[in-house]
């Protein structure tokens, strides 16, 4: 079962997943394919749009024939911190999901060229995964009737590209910041 602050981001995504097959292609000799974008809940290691597995905590270079198939963005539950606020029993929460974004460089048969002519540019990839987290300002239900939600951003973004020279990864926290009353 998906929790619901995954689901919230996962759902979010969607666009990102529609804005790249329909904006972006694979050159190839025959025909153009569209740039595949596949959602993974991290939790379970269940693809979102369907009933495959991908383990996204495996090394990317023993996932290479999956990231062959497309880019993959990856939502898991990463940290909840509750610290008591005022004179009541009231609580500032914090719900922390961990976003993984993987690609794999077109020369190699995967799905992303920095030039865009061949695959969707990696910092385009990010920007859009970026914008859909911070576009619909609403807020995913808490999971309980006395917690709400008040605003969302971004935090430790890390481009580990560099570490390996066919393989892109993106990592960002979404931390859910909102108030428990008791």
């Amino acid at each position: 079962m998906t929790a619901p602050d995954v689901e919230w981001v996962l759902n979010r995504l969607g666009a990102v997943v529609d804005s790249v097959s329909t904006d972006y292609s694979l050159a190839t000799e025959f025909n153009e394919d569209p740039v595949r974008l596949r959602r993974v809940d991290r939790d379970n290691s269940r693809l979102y749009d369907g009933s495959d597995t991908l383990d996204m905590s495996e090394p990317l270079h023993k996932r290479q024939g999956a990231l062959e198939a497309g880019c993959y963005v990856g939502a898991a539950n990463v940290d909840v911190a509750q610290s008591p606020i005022g004179t009541e029993f009231d609580l500032d929460v914090e719900h922390v999901v961990g976003v993984r974004l993987e690609g794999l460089h077109a020369s190699k048969a995967g799905h992303v060229d920095p030039e865009g002519a061949d695959g969707v540019p990696w910092e385009v990839l990010k920007q859009r995964v970026r914008s859909a987290l911070y576009d619909q300002r609403t807020w995913p239900d808490a999971g309980h009737a006395s917690v709400d939600f008040t605003h969302l951003m971004l935090a430790n973004q890390a481009d580990t590209s560099s570490n390996w020279r066919d393989f892109y990864r993106w990592d960002v926290d979404v931390v859910f910041s909102g108030f428990e009353a008791l």
